[in-house]
């Protein structure tokens, strides 16, 4: 799988300190060969099928998959998240 992360994602995670740039970036690269079945993965009930992923217990990333590309539209603290979009 190939992977494609908008200019939201990009623009958090260039902000961040380079150890969480580094673990957000290990997080992401799993994507590529199980992009459904890990353990912080979870499908969020929505229109169309999107997941989560907690990264560390930090932040989180919210993905959708498109043929064969996950496409990576937002990442933020799992703060932020919760605040946003409710307990996912």
């Amino acid at each position: 799988m190939q992977i494609k992360i908008g200019d939201d994602a990009r623009a958090f995670i260039r902000d961040l300190p380079e150890k969480d740039r580094r673990v957000i970036g290990e997080h992401i690269d799993r994507l590529t060969e199980h992009p459904h079945a890990l353990g912080d993965i979870k499908k969020l009930k929505t229109r169309r099928p999107r997941w989560r992923m907690h990264v560390s217990s930090k932040y989180t990333i919210f993905y959708f998959v498109a043929d064969d590309m996950v496409c990576i539209d937002r990442i933020m603290s799992q703060e932020l998240a919760h605040k946003k979009y409710g307990k996912i």
